[in-house]
């Protein structure tokens, strides 16, 4: 056993070598900053010179903490319509570039589809922000003219508007990461199976359903995983938007974490809002691991 692992080492301790500055900076940059915030968590510390070790109390209070509670249901809900948006719409996109006839049609297609990924994307809240702004906004003008008066809304001013007007935010939804993961799994079928559904007089639907949709479950599956993680992590896109606001309408556990270090001095009680969150994306994607199965073999 000894043997065969020194044999092993020394045939390829030049390949690990190259892999000596990635887990480095994956030591300074990941792990240290965990373990480190970890250890703060039971601790009252003001990111500074102040740090008395206080235990659970952090952690105690985390269940008492109203705010923190809203923050969990807005992160749900926009968790929830993030993986329903990511699941479908982007899909339904790629099958119907991915069966575009025309070479040079489908190129144009999935460069209009691929060009969001270079705008930065505080360029892209900015401008939705002021598209649902509630004195000059477009969409309050657009409303305007078509003689929709009533409609009108100052959308991200008022509870019970600010939060689907977030989660409206990027539409129509298509673009970027997840486009291309499900247009490489549609061109990564075999196109004998296409001519076989093509001669069992398979329509669109069907089709879709029988052959294409169990053939891209290991995308479907990739999405909905890095779509809870962005869900549960980003903060940015609230935090340019609404703040958190009005009231705590649009609160996420994510902005609470930020607020609450970066505002309030709290790094010791932020530590433990962010333990608990890797927590739940921890739990979230071993079940999504454990449970929903990988793409089908379709011999």
């Amino acid at each position: 056993m000894v043997a065969a692992a020194t044999r092993f080492w020394s045939k390829h301790w030049k390949g690990y070598a190259f892999l000596l500055p990635v887990f480095a900076v994956l030591a300074t940059f990941k792990y240290v900053p965990f373990f480190n915030a970890l250890f703060m968590s039971f601790y009252d510390w003001n990111g500074a010179n102040v740090k008395t070790f206080v235990g659970l109390r952090n952690f105690k209070e985390m269940l008492q903490d109203q705010a923190f509670y809203v923050s969990l249901k807005n992160m749900l809900i926009f968790t929830g319509a993030g993986v329903l948006i990511q699941l479908t719409v982007p899909l339904i996109a790629a099958v119907l570039v991915f069966h575009v006839r025309g070479k040079r049609l489908q190129n144009i297609f999935k460069l209009w589809f691929v060009i969001p990924l270079v705008i930065p994307s505080i360029v892209i809240y900015l401008t939705w922000q002021w598209i649902f702004a509630g004195d000059y906004g477009v969409l309050n003008e657009l409303l305007e003219r078509l003689g929709l008066e009533s409609w009108t809304h100052a959308w991200l001013g008022e509870s019970k508007t600010a939060l689907w007007s977030v989660i409206f935010v990027n539409f129509p939804w298509i673009g970027g990461i997840t486009f291309l993961l499900y247009l490489a799994g549609l061109m990564s079928i075999s196109s004998e199976l296409f001519e076989v559904a093509r001669l069992d007089g398979m329509n669109v639907w069907q089709r879709f359903v029988r052959l294409e949709l169990p053939l891209v479950r290991s995308q479907l599956k990739l999405v909905a995983t890095l779509t809870i993680i962005q869900q549960i992590q980003s903060f940015e896109n609230i935090l340019v938007l609404t703040n958190g606001g009005p009231g705590q309408s649009t609160m996420t556990p994510a902005l609470y974490l930020y607020l609450q270090g970066f505002s309030y001095s709290r790094m010791g009680y932020a530590s433990a809002i962010g333990f608990v969150l890797f927590l739940i994306l921890l739990l979230i994607t071993w079940a999504n691991n454990k449970f929903v199965k990988n793409t089908e073999t379709i011999d």
